[in-house]
């Protein structure tokens, strides 16, 4: 399935540089979620506020498109139209560190099998950041999926409670 990493947000919660390339766990964002979606043909979807990004993910072979940084929505509707998608798209933001394997992989699965033509990866009733959309349809009923190992990180406090997580997982 394709997928389409966003990688254009401003990072102002975070307030650390552009937040796909800070870097948690031993790896930047981006780099987390890049390891994430490697069974996946991967297009970034990266905006003006991330111009370093941009460059780092062209020296990884990485396919960009710049959107106008309006908006996740936007942007991500931005690119399905002007690319002319179609069928089922992943989209993924760039924030989320992921504390085991195969968590995308599970999510388009469940996507396949639940028969709706949205899906939303959901930890505590809220948006992670990982969705599965139709592109060429409209409106669409969407059906949750609830993932519990994906920290999305928008502050330092994130990232050091994702930080605690990883390493007291490697110890067990």
């Amino acid at each position: 399935m394709l997928a389409l990493l966003m990688c254009g947000g401003k990072g102002e919660r975070l307030n650390a540089g552009e937040k796909p390339l800070f870097e948690v766990c031993g790896l930047r964002l981006v780099d987390h979620a890049l390891k994430a979606l490697s069974s996946h043909e991967v297009i970034a979807v990266t905006s003006p506020y991330t111009p370093s990004t941009e460059e780092y993910l062209r020296s990884l072979g990485i396919r960009i498109f710049r959107a106008s940084g309006t908006g996740f929505i936007e942007d991500f509707n931005e690119a399905i139209k002007k690319l002319s998608l179609r069928g089922p798209v992943l989209i993924v933001c760039s924030d989320l560190v992921y504390l085991r394997g195969g968590i995308i992989d599970e999510i388009v699965s469940y996507y396949y099998r639940c028969g709706k033509k949205a899906l939303k990866a959901v930890k505590d009733g809220k948006a992670v950041g990982i969705n599965v959309i139709y592109a060429e349809e409209g409106e669409q009923e969407e059906e949750s999926y609830i993932v519990e190992d994906v920290i999305n990180i928008n502050t330092l406090e994130d990232a050091r409670k994702a930080e605690n997580l990883w390493n007291t997982m490697k110890k067990g």
